[in-house]
C-alpha cells in the first residue's frame, strides 16, 4: 500500500501535467461555441465596435458566430468579457484600470474566460487587435493585404498580457495607413494621431496673415537686417500680435472645442525677428527659442484645456537657458539635420550628439514633447534608402527620455520605396520599440509578398551591410549618386538584379504578389537609370518597367515637390532617346 505522501506525489504530478490542457479555453470547434462577447450595457460606441471586430474575424477564423450579449445577462460559465463591465467585476481577478491609463489594455484568461478590458474607449479595440494578433495569427499589412488563418479548432491558452504604449501619440504620413486614425487599418495597426490637431504646423501666417496685415502694421513681422519683412516669421514680443493671436485661436477652438492640439508655430523658413525685444529674450536665453517659448507660454495661459505647441526647428531647435514650458505646452522637435545611416542614439557625428543633447534638455523643461522625425529621402522618394536599422534604436532612445508623441514623416503620396514595409514597422514600433524587428520584417516579408519574401529579405540585408560598411552619410535630402561607390555600386546593383530575378521567378504564378515584386523592385531600377548603369538599350527597358509599375501603382511624385511621374517620364525617355541617336 502507497504512503499518503507517495498518493500525494503522484496527485500533484496528475495536476501538473494535465495543467496545460485544463487552462486550454477552447473559442470554436467544428462550427460552434460555447462563448459569447459580453460587453457593458451602455459600451462606447469603439467598445461596441470592438465587440463586431472580434465577432467578424473570429467568424473568419473558426466559422462560429459568437453571440454578443449585454452585461445586463448573467454571468455565464464561458464568455469573452470586453471591457470594464459587471461580469467582469464578478470574476476572482483585478485589474488596475487606473495604472493601463487611456490606452493601456490587459488580455488575462481566468478559469473558462477570456477577459479583454483596456483604460479607455480605444483601449478595447486595441486589446482586441492585439489578441487576435498575437493569439490568434491574424495580420493586417496593409489596408488591402492581411492574413487571416483557417482554424477549425480554435484553442487559446493561458494567457496574462498587459500592454501599454511608449509613446501616447503615434502618426505616420504614409497614405495607405494615415488618411485618418479612425480608419481600420490605422486602429488595427494601434496608430492614433492625426485628427486630433486643429492646427499642425508652420501656422504663423494662417493666425495672422500678411496680407490681411503688413501694409497696416508691418511693425507686426520680423524685423531682419534692419528692415520689417513681410515673408519671414512674425515679431513675437509685440503686444498686439500676441492679442490678434489669441483671439483667433480662440474663434477656431470655438468651433472646435474638442480638438485638444493646436500649433502655433514658424514658417518653413528662415527669418526670426531680431527687433530689441525679441533680441533680448533671446540673447538671455542663448536660442531664437527664447522669444518664441516665451510668446507660446503666454498663448497658452488663456486655453488651460488644450496644449498649445509649436516647433523646436533648424533655428529654434535648441532649448532655452532658464525657461520652462506651460503645463500645456507642446514642442515639435524636429530631427531634419540628422544622418539616417547610425541611430541618432549612438551616432558620434556633431548633429547627432547636438540633437541628443538637445532632446535631453528638453526632456526636462517639457512634459509634452512631439519628435518630428524624417524617415525616407524626399529628393528621391523612390530610391534605396537603407535606414531600415536605425528605425528601433532611435524610438528606444526618444521612450528612454518619456517622449510623449511620435510623427514620422514619410511619403505623402502613393508608394515610395518600402511604403508598406516602412508603415508597418513603425507602427509596430511606435507602439512597442521592444519589437523584435528581424521578425517582424520577416513576418511582413512572408505574408506581403510570399515565397518572394525571402530574396527580398537578402537585398534589404545587403544593401544595409554595405552602407554601414562604407561608413558614409544617408540623408533625407541626398541623391543615388552620393552611394555609388557604395550600396549602390555597379557590382552590387548586379547582385540586388539577381535577387529580384529570383524573387519574380518565385511569384510569377500570382499577379498580385508578382505586382507587390514590381512595385519593390522600383527603387533599384530608379537607382540605375539615376546612375546611368548599362547602355542605352538596357536602360531603356528599366524605364518601360519602371514606369509601367508606376502607373500601375497610380504613383503621382518622385520627389515631395515638383517631380511629377509625367515629368519625369519625359525628362527620362527624352534623354535615353537623345542618347540613342547620338545627338
Amino acid at each position: 500500500m502507497k504512503s499518503p505522501r507517495c498518493i500525494l506525489t503522484l496527485l500533484l504530478a496528475v495536476l501538473l501535467w494535465s495543467g496545460p490542457a485544463w487552462a486550454q479555453l477552447t473559442l470554436g470547434e467544428n462550427g460552434r461555441s460555447s462563448f459569447k462577447i459580453v460587453r457593458a450595457d451602455d459600451a462606447s460606441e469603439r467598445t461596441l465596435l470592438a465587440a463586431r471586430e472580434l465577432q467578424s474575424f473570429l467568424k473568419q477564423v473558426a466559422s462560429v458566430e459568437i453571440p454578443i450579449v449585454s452585461d445586463s445577462t448573467p454571468l455565464g460559465e464561458c464568455e469573452i468579457i470586453l471591457g470594464n463591465n459587471a461580469h467582469l467585476r464578478q470574476l476572482p481577478t483585478t485589474i488596475d484600470f487606473a495604472k493601463l491609463g487611456p490606452q493601456g489594455f490587459t488580455i488575462r484568461t481566468v478559469g473558462q474566460h477570456l477577459v479583454i478590458a483596456g483604460g479607455a474607449e480605444l483601449a478595447n479595440l486595441y486589446g482586441v487587435y492585439t489578441f487576435l494578433e498575437d493569439y490568434v495569427g491574424c495580420r493586417w499589412y496593409t489596408s488591402t493585404a492581411s492574413r487571416i488563418p483557417s482554424r477549425p479548432v480554435l484553442t487559446i491558452g493561458e494567457i496574462n498580457d498587459t500592454q501599454t504604449p511608449a509613446f501616447a501619440w503615434r502618426r505616420t504620413s504614409y497614405r495607405d495607413i494615415a488618411a485618418s486614425p479612425n480608419t481600420p487599418i490605422a486602429q488595427r495597426l494601434k496608430l492614433n494621431g492625426g485628427g486630433d490637431w486643429g492646427l499642425w504646423c508652420h501656422t504663423f501666417f494662417e493666425v495672422l496673415p500678411p496680407e490681411k496685415y503688413f501694409e497696416s502694421h508691418p511693425e507686426y513681422f520680423s524685423l531682419v537686417n534692419g528692415k520689417r519683412v513681410r515673408d519671414k516669421q512674425l515679431c513675437l514680443t509685440n503686444p498686439d500680435v500676441i492679442k490678434l493671436i489669441i483671439q483667433s485661436l480662440r474663434e477656431r477652438i470655438a468651433k472646435e472645442p474638442h480638438i485638444p492640439y493646436w500649433s502655433i508655430s514658424q514658417m518653413d523658413w528662415a527669418g526670426n525677428c531680431e527687433c530689441a525685444n525679441c533680441r533680448a529674450v533671446d540673447d538671455r536665453e542663448g536660442t531664437p527659442m527664447g522669444s518664441l517659448l516665451e510668446f507660446i507660454n503666454t498663448i497658452a495661459a488663456e486655453f488651460p484645456h488644450h496644449t498649445i505647441a509649436t516647433l523646436a526647428y533648424q533655428y529654434s531647435r535648441k532649448p532655452p537657458r532658464s525657461l520652462h514650458a506651460s503645463p500645456n505646452v507642446g514642442i515639435q522637435l524636429c530631427t531634419l539635420e540628422l544622418n539616417r545611416s547610425r541611430s541618432f542614439a549612438v551616432d558620434d557625428r556633431p548633429d547627432s550628439v547636438a540633437f541628443r543633447d538637445d532632446l535631453g534638455r528638453w526632456a526636462g523643461i517639457c512634459r509634452n514633447i512631439v519628435i518630428w522625425d524624417y524617415t525616407i529621402q524626399f529628393a528621391n522618394l523612390v530610391s534605396p534608402f537603407p535606414n531600415l536599422r536605425v528605425l528601433k534604436p532611435n524610438l528606444q532612445h526618444l521612450a528612454s527620455h518619456h517622449v510623449m508623441g511620435v510623427y514620422s514623416q514619410a511619403n505623402r503620396e502613393i508608394g515610395g520605396e518600402f511604403a508598406e514595409l516602412r508603415g508597418y514597422l513603425l507602427a509596430k514600433l511606435m507602439w512597442d520599440p521592444n519589437e523584435d524587428v528581424s521578425a517582424l520584417m520577416d513576418d511582413f516579408l512572408d505574408g506581403y509578398y510570399g515565397p518572394a519574401g525571402r530574396p527580398i529579405r537578402r537585398y534589404i540585408d545587403l544593401m544595409h551591410d554595405a552602407l554601414e560598411k562604407s561608413g558614409a552619410d544617408l540623408k533625407i535630402f541626398g541623391h543615388p549618386r552620393d552611394h555609388r561607390d557604395g550600396y549602390l555600386s555597379s557590382d552590387l546593383i548586379a547582385q540586388y538584379d539577381e535577387l529580384f530575378d529570383e524573387a519574380e521567378r518565385l511569384v510569377a504564378d500570382d499577379a498580385t504578389l508578382a505586382s507587390r515584386v514590381q512595385v519593390a523592385r522600383m527603387p533599384l531600377r530608379y537607382a540605375k537609370l539615376r546612375l546611368e548603369i548599362g547602355d542605352v538599350d538596357a536602360r531603356l527597358k528599366e524605364a518601360d518597367r519602371l514606369f509601367a509599375a508606376a502607373e500601375s501603382q497610380g504613383l503621382e511624385m518622385f520627389d515631395e515637390w515638383t517631380l511629377t511621374t509625367e515629368k519625369f517620364k519625359k525628362e527620362t525617355y527624352d534623354k535615353l532617346q537623345t542618347e540613342k541617336s547620338g545627338k
